[in-house]
């Protein structure tokens, strides 16, 4: 079985100083974030090793991990994605990043990257921004989306933003509303509004759910699985949130989890159709 991985964080550049930095003792390292989902740290993440990832993912079965970036101290680095997946094109697919409040900046970051480059979709992150997803700052990114048929990955749930009130789907249903044509799939899946967030996909036809991490022994993690299985078996892509949790534990979890008949869907066709990885 074939699978595609909607949330991975590999040990290279962008993200070696982040959630690769073992001097860092805060809620969200990695030692202190995996535990509290019940998850483990992978080997690959303390030595800090690609080939060990690699190992790694191939144990799982995981094909294909969706690499985003995100920004850091020197901003988007999206150069060394490409680098990335000019390295190892088998085994990922990227996501360039780009600034909710950037305007015509981050339009031209999608025609370089996606458009006339190798990623597979851009990736937003709104609330580290301080926007809400239906704020008008970002409604040219979106319209540019649309119109030209890009799937946009947008980091919506958990920490993200300084209230819970920047991961309701409330927000994305209005967007949806605004722009039929927007293909978005909601990464961390707007943890802890899921009840929200499942209305929104099951309702609004172009919303897709991610939620990684926060399917896995969490509040709420178990109405994502039940959403999978029956009411968005076709709307619903796996993550791991690579390195948050490791790849086998996050696989067998969905697979001990899901009803046989939509284990495919969940696990690799969703997200392949999505991004559109086979004609």
């Amino acid at each position: 079985m074939k699978i595609i991985d909607m949330r991975v964080r590999p040990p290279f550049q962008p993200y070696l100083e982040s959630f690769y930095d073992e001097t860092y003792d805060g809620l969200t390292a990695v030692k202190n974030f995996a535990p509290r989902f019940g998850m483990k740290m992978a080997p690959s993440v303390r030595e800090k090793s690609l080939p060990m990832l690699l190992e790694e993912m191939a144990a799982a079965n995981i094909t294909t991990g969706v690499v985003s970036i995100r920004q850091n101290q020197r901003g988007y680095e999206n150069d060394a994605l490409i680098e990335l997946l000019e390295q190892y094109p088998d085994k990922f697919v990227g996501a360039c990043g780009l600034s909710a409040i950037g305007g015509q900046e981050s339009i031209d970051i999608i025609k370089k990257y996606v458009v006339d480059g190798p990623c597979v979709a851009p990736f937003l992150e709104p609330g580290m921004n301080g926007l809400h997803l239906d704020d008008e700052r970002i409604f040219a990114i979106y319209d540019y989306c649309a119109q030209n048929d890009i799937p946009l990955m947008i980091s919506f749930g958990g920490l993200h933003g300084t209230t819970p009130e920047y991961c309701n789907a409330t927000h994305a249903a209005i967007v949806a509303q605004e722009f039929p044509k927007l293909k978005m799939v909601l990464c961390h899946a707007g943890w802890p509004w899921v009840e929200t967030a499942v209305q929104v996909a099951f309702r609004e036809p172009c919303v897709y759910l991610s939620p990684d991490l926060y399917s896995f022994h969490v509040a709420g993690g178990r109405d994502y699985i039940e959403a999978a299985n029956y009411m968005l078996s076709q709307k619903f892509m796996f993550g791991s949130a690579y390195p948050c949790a490791d790849m086998e534990s996050a696989v067998a979890y969905y697979l001990e989890n899901l009803r046989p008949e939509v284990i495919e869907n969940i696990m690799y066709k969703n997200a392949a159709n999505f991004l559109k990885l086979e004609n």
